[in-house]
């Protein structure tokens, strides 16, 4: 009687790490997924960080130009995307003349 416990105990253990197997496959599995999801969604945000520096500098180039050309048009159009300009109003101290002594 003592064998066959110790069989059916064996067999329980035997089966209980055949389950634990195949569930840690599967898991295995499922985090090779997520995983690969995630870097394909980091390569999209590093990407967007180039276009942000990109269309900074583009967005100062445009305000640049429309205050030196007095362009209303360009101003139109980057306040219609939620952009400001603001001229800033020349220093007095830099417009006067420099007296000769």
């Amino acid at each position: 009687m003592g064998e066959k416990l110790a069989y059916k105990i064996a067999t329980f253990f035997s089966a209980i790490a055949l389950i634990l197997l195949i569930t840690n496959i599967v898991l295995a599995l499922g985090n090779r997924s997520l995983q690969a999801e995630v870097s394909a969604r980091q390569a999209t945000l590093n990407s967007g960080q180039g276009y942000s520096q990109l269309n900074q500098s583009l967005v100062q180039a445009l305000a640049e130009a429309s205050v030196k050309s007095g362009d209303s048009q360009i101003r139109g159009l980057l306040a219609s995307q939620g952009i400001t300009v603001k001229v800033n109003a020349p220093d007095a101290a830099t417009d006067k003349p420099q007296e000769k002594k």
